[in-house]
C-alpha cells in the first residue's frame, strides 16, 4: 500500500526542490560570469605586457644581430630619425639596409638594397609606438620610443663590434 502524505506536504516539497536547482543554476551562471571577467582581465594585462615588451625587445634583437657584421647609423628623413642597419652577404657588392623608424603611430621595419628609393609608409609595420628617436654617443646606442599608450620605452645597446663602421650621419 503506498504511502499517503497531506496534500499541502507534497507541494511544498516540489516548491522547495525548484527553488534549490534555480539557486543552483543562478549561482552557476554568477560564477561563470565572474570567470570569464577575469579572464578577460587577465587576458588584457598579458597582451599589454606583451606589447610594452615587444618594442624594446625588437629594436634590441635587431641592432644586435647587426652588430657584428654591418654598419648602423642614424639618419634624419624629412624630420625622421630612420635607425639604418646596412649589410652585404657572401661578399656581394650589392648593399642592403633594414631600416626602422615610426611612423603613423606604428614601428616600421624596410628591408632593401640601398640604392632603392624610401618613403616613409613604405616597409611592414611590426607593432604600436607612438615615438621612436635615436642617438649615438661613441660605441653606446640609444633609442628612446614611447609605446602606443604613450609609456616611456628606452632601449641601449653598447656596440661589441670595434672594426665595423658604427656612426651618426644627422
Amino acid at each position: 500500500m503506498a504511502k499517503s502524505y497531506p496534500r499541502g506536504q507534497h507541494s511544498m516539497q516540489g516548491v522547495f526542490i525548484f527553488v534549490l536547482l534555480g539557486l543552483f543554476a543562478l549561482m552557476s551562471t554568477l560564477m561563470v560570469l565572474l570567470g570569464a571577467q577575469m579572464y578577460r582581465a587577465t587576458v588584457d594585462s598579458s597582451q599589454k605586457n606583451n606589447q610594452d615588451r615587444l618594442l624594446s625587445a625588437y629594436v634590441r634583437s635587431m641592432v644586435r644581430a647587426q652588430d657584428s657584421g654591418g654598419t648602423i647609423d642614424i639618419e634624419d628623413f624629412d624630420g625622421t630619425p630612420v635607425l639604418c642597419m646596412r649589410e652585404s652577404f657572401d661578399d656581394a657588392e650589392d648593399v642592403y639596409v633594414t631600416r626602422l623608424y615610426q611612423h603613423d603611430g606604428k614601428l616600421y621595419e624596410l628591408f632593401t638594397r640601398l640604392d632603392n628609393g624610401f618613403a616613409l609608409g613604405d616597409g611592414t609595420p611590426i607593432c604600436d609606438a607612438g615615438s621612436f628617436d635615436a642617438s649615438m654617443e661613441g660605441k653606446l646606442l640609444t633609442v628612446n620610443m614611447t609605446n602606443g599608450d604613450g609609456e616611456p620605452c628606452e632601449v641601449r645597446v653598447a656596440m661589441r663590434c670595434v672594426d665595423q663602421g658604427v656612426g651618426s650621419r644627422q
